[in-house]
């Protein structure tokens, strides 16, 4: 059986996708998925098969192991910078410009 992780998982509107262990990623349906729904990061076993638009597709996945709850897999944002932040940058912006003139 192909192993692979899950990128994402959207349980409302119950589809996602996983990845391959070479890196192909595949479209899984919820229906497809035995147990509970997946989240993201979880490392699952899976069947491949084409699913009705002719494209390959994951079907009879099983999770082999689950992601830990807090699991950053999928969200790459940065915390915004604080206030401070982006004064000190305009200043700093600011003193660069008057000593190019």
């Amino acid at each position: 059986m192909p192993q692979g992780h899950v990128k994402v998982f959207h349980p409302d509107k119950n589809y996602g996708f996983v990845v391959t262990s070479d890196g192909e990623e595949l479209h899984v349906a919820g229906d497809q998925v035995a147990g509970d729904a997946l989240r993201s990061g979880d490392e699952v076993e899976f069947e491949i098969a084409e699913n009705d638009r002719g494209r390959a597709s994951a079907t009879q996945v099983r999770v082999t192991k689950t992601a830990p709850a807090d699991n950053p897999v999928g969200r790459t944002m940065a915390a915004p910078p604080t206030w401070d932040e982006l004064e000190e940058r305009e200043r700093q912006r600011r003193m660069a410009r008057r000593r190019r003139r």
